[in-house]
């Protein structure tokens, strides 16, 4: 009998732990599954609820907006800046006249798609371009006029009037003296103007491709 009680109190004695650590165990999942579910959910949102940010449509789609809506603004601010450039473009295009395109030794000028004749060939001096005076003048819009006695040419357009002297640096625009880094010079019995001087001066701007020894002027309406 003493052997039988000795058993059972020593099965009674194994199980009580066992159970308590059972339970503890227990306790300590739930526990965790609580802290995880409260940390990563909304605050006070019972886990598996309706409300759970983890199971929810809407949850899904608000993360999703607020990532997305910063590059949506960014896509707008593009598309916007896009619409303004294609409009100054086309406001520029609209401005530019036909442009006007001279070769180096070359007598053949044009005018947007039509073909001139020059008198005389456009020529570099000092790395100057010179053409034509007259034609380069009418091209862009300008009256031209020549003095034979004073050996001056001049362009007059609505609020500018210019004189360049053949042989001189030192030009006139609207009575004020300015000093340019090359001269008008006569070939042939033709007066030939620094294109570049005349050019800007008419309010056009002027590329030159090196390559092609071609002269490019844009002019404004």
């Amino acid at each position: 009998m003493q052997v039988n009680y000795l058993r059972k109190s020593g099965d009674n004695m194994y199980k009580k732990p066992m159970l308590i650590i059972s339970l503890s165990f227990y306790m300590a999942v739930l526990l965790l599954t609580s802290f995880m579910g409260t940390a990563v959910g909304s605050p006070g949102v019972q886990p598996g609820s309706q409300e759970d940010p983890l199971v929810t449509r809407s949850y899904v789609d608000r993360y999703i907006d607020e990532r997305v809506a910063p590059f949506e603004d960014a896509i707008q601010n593009l598309t916007n800046q896009v619409t303004q450039l294609e409009v100054a473009v086309n406001n520029l295009q609209e401005n530019l006249g036909p442009s006007i395109r001279l070769v180096i030794d070359n007598r053949t000028a044009h005018i947007g798609m039509t073909a001139y004749t020059l008198d005389v060939a456009p020529f570099m001096v000092d790395g100057r371009t010179m053409v034509p005076f007259r034609f380069i003048g009418e091209a862009l819009g300008a009256e031209v006029d020549w003095d034979p006695v004073t050996r001056t040419v001049f362009y007059v357009t609505g609020n500018m009037r210019m004189e360049i002297p053949i042989g001189s640096t030192t030009i006139m625009i609207n009575g004020e003296a300015r000093v340019v880094d090359a001269s008008a010079s006569l070939v042939d019995g033709r007066t030939l103007v620094p294109v570049r001087i005349v050019s800007e001066q008419l309010g056009a701007r002027v590329n030159w491709n090196p390559v092609t020894r071609q002269v490019t002027i844009l002019p404004l309406n």
